[in-house]
Order: C-alpha cells, then sequence, then structure tokens
C-alpha cells in the first residue's frame, strides 16, 4: 500500500494559467510522516506542556500560591532594608534594625504555620523541620506541630512531628496527648518515634508509663523488647 495521499486544493479564479497551476498542484501527492517524525513531534509537544523550570522552582520552595508569593516577597523587601541598614549603620538606631530583625522573625513565622498547614505532605515535612528550631519558643508553633503528630494522614510527617517535639515534651499539653497516642497508636513506625521519643526525653513518670505499656503488652512486639532492653531488663 502507498503511504502517499491526495489532497484537493481549493482555487477561485477565471484564468486558465492559474487553474492549470492549482490542476497540476492537485495531482501532487504528499507522504505521511514517518515513525520517527511522529515521535519527535510528541516528545517536543511533551516537553512544551510540561512544567517550567520556574514553575517547579516555585513549588520546591512552597511559594506557588499568592500567600507564599506575598511572603517571599516581604521577606526580600525586609532583607532589602536589613541590608540598607548594615551600610549605613552609622547614622542608623539600634532600635530600627532591632525592629527589622523582629519582621524577619515574624515572616519566617509566618512561612513556617502555612507550611505545616499546606496540602501537600512534602511541603508539611518541611514545615516540621523548620519549626524544630523554635518550637521551644512559640507556643503556637508548638500546637500545629502536635496536630502533625497527632493528625496527619501520612505518616513520615506525624513520625517528623513527633520528633520536633521532644524539647516540649515535659510541657502538660504535648506531653499528655503524646503519651495518650502512644497508648492508641496503630502505626508502629509512630509508636517507634514515640518510644525513643520518650526514652531520650521523658520524665520519670512518662518512663515509668512507658514501662507499664511494655509489661502489659500494649506496644508492637518489636517496640516491647526494645523498651525493655532499653531499661536495661526483661521485666520490672
Amino acid at each position: 500500500m502507498s503511504d502517499r495521499k491526495d489532497f484537493d486544493l481549493p482555487f477561485d479564479s477565471d484564468d486558465a494559467e492559474e487553474q492549470k497551476l492549482w490542476s497540476t498542484l492537485k495531482n501532487l501527492s504528499r507522504e505521511e510522516p514517518s515513525s520517527d517524525m511522529r515521535r519527535s513531534f510528541y516528545r517536543e509537544l511533551d516537553r512544551r506542556s510540561s512544567a517550567s523550570f520556574a514553575g517547579r522552582l516555585r513549588g520546591w520552595l512552597g511559594i506557588a500560591g499568592n500567600a507564599g508569593w506575598v511572603t517571599a516577597a516581604a521577606c526580600v523587601l525586609v532583607g532589602i532594608g536589613i541590608g540598607q541598614a548594615l551600610n549605613s549603620s552609622e547614622s542608623t538606631e539600634p532600635t530600627r534594625l532591632a525592629a527589622l530583625e523582629q519582621n524577619v522573625a515574624m515572616l519566617n513565622r509566618e512561612l513556617i504555620l502555612d507550611r505545616l498547614e499546606d496540602a501537600t505532605a512534602g511541603k508539611r515535612l518541611r514545615g516540621v523541620i523548620d519549626a524544630a528550631y523554635v518550637v521551644q519558643d512559640d507556643a503556637e508553633i508548638a500546637r500545629a506541630l502536635l496536630m502533625r503528630a497527632t493528625e496527619d494522614r501520612v505518616a513520615s510527617v506525624r513520625t517528623a512531628a513527633i520528633d520536633a517535639l521532644g524539647p516540649s515534651l515535659n510541657s502538660a499539653e504535648v506531653g499528655d496527648e503524646l503519651m495518650k497516642l502512644l497508648e492508641t497508636a496503630e502505626s508502629p513506625l509512630v509508636q517507634l518515634a514515640l518510644v525513643d521519643l520518650v526514652l531520650r526525653n521523658g520524665s520519670n513518670a512518662q518512663l515509668q508509663q512507658l514501662m507499664q505499656l511494655a509489661n502489659t503488652g500494649r506496644l508492637h512486639p518489636d517496640l516491647i523488647k526494645h523498651v525493655k532492653n532499653s531499661f536495661g531488663s526483661e521485666s520490672v
């Protein structure tokens, strides 16, 4: 079978020479595109329709949305302000520089809280990592982390949030919620994160509660052995 097709070429002219030309063109045939040409076309189409590097970069940085861009732009403006303040330190009052630093800290805090509430698990995880550095000094961030630790649907985000809450384990609000979670958690990974958290940062009462859970078989079997070995005995 021939790979060539005929195509009708319309024309509207009374000129005999022009009619003759169109008649000749009408009899010409055209080859179908080769398989290689088709594959090249679809590769190029896929490349053109894929996300641009700038779009992917915005996604990685967590500033794809309007709120993220506003936060990032504000950070840039504040950073420029700090740079100008440092360059003209002789004429800038210390209180003004302190105010700029406070604004940067506030914007960074809002960015962390936004990431902790993001619909994307990867961005929530980044928020957890950033929050770990300031959780001891910020009760609101501690509460947001506690929500990730107890309610997040992704186990990796939950375990990371649990680990980040280590310095706050001895506070009543955080400690009570995490010890309740230890008793009810169904995921072995979540239980392991909680067990290690209590072993590292737990009070005497929390350590005794952990050992009681191990002795009564309310932990994953592998974790029971881990707990007892950590205490240096097979029984209490």
